[in-house]
């Protein structure tokens, strides 16, 4: 029964801290371009391969948030060496990106990539399907390991929030995200 009592206590402890931290228990990061610009350009320029044939360099990264969207769009550029006939093809990429949210760390990603256009110049018509997929696959690798916002642990309120993603908004050309119980 004590256990009980000390478990009940403890509960309504933290809630009444969470509750004090986050009166509204939402709490929002709002991230600008440069701040995000700043996160993914640190990482670059960022090289992989695929398929044995294809070697990708990413570089200098462009961000925009448009308005109401939940995605993030980017633009880099890019350089794909083709093993085969040792060619090089140079140009940009214009790709989209979700976000996801891993609480245990408090870290942001960027996920899912859409490759929205791709303009690579001289590439063999034979090659663009397979360096369009390809491309998807070196976009999702990039993103997915390199956290665009990681919470600061000398922020209570950060600590406290690491609950839900309930939204992801862009507004006044901030990316929004609002945590919450």
């Amino acid at each position: 029964m004590k256990k009980i009592i000390f478990v009940a206590a403890v509960l309504i402890f933290a809630d009444g801290a969470v509750a004090f931290l986050l009166p509204d228990r939402q709490f929002e990061i709002r991230l600008t371009e440069d701040q995000l610009l700043e996160a993914i350009g640190k990482k670059l320029p960022f090289e992989k391969s695929y398929f044995v044939i294809f070697e990708f360099t990413l570089d200098n990264p462009r961000i925009s948030l448009p308005e109401g969207s939940d995605r993030v769009h980017a633009g880099l550029d890019v350089a794909v060496d083709i093993r085969i006939g040792d060619k090089r093809f140079v140009g940009s990429t214009d790709a989209s990106a979700g976000i996801r949210y891993e609480p245990e760390a408090g870290q942001f990603f960027l996920v899912e990539p859409n490759v929205e256009a791709l303009t690579l110049q001289g590439i063999p018509i034979a090659y663009s399907e397979k360096v369009d997929d390809a491309l998807g696959q070196a976009l999702d690798a990039f993103f997915g390991k390199r956290p665009v916002y990681t919470f600061k642990d000398s922020d209570s309120r950060q600590k406290a929030a690491k609950f839900t993603l309930k939204k992801v908004t862009v507004a006044d050309g901030v990316l929004v995200l609002t945590l919450g119980l």
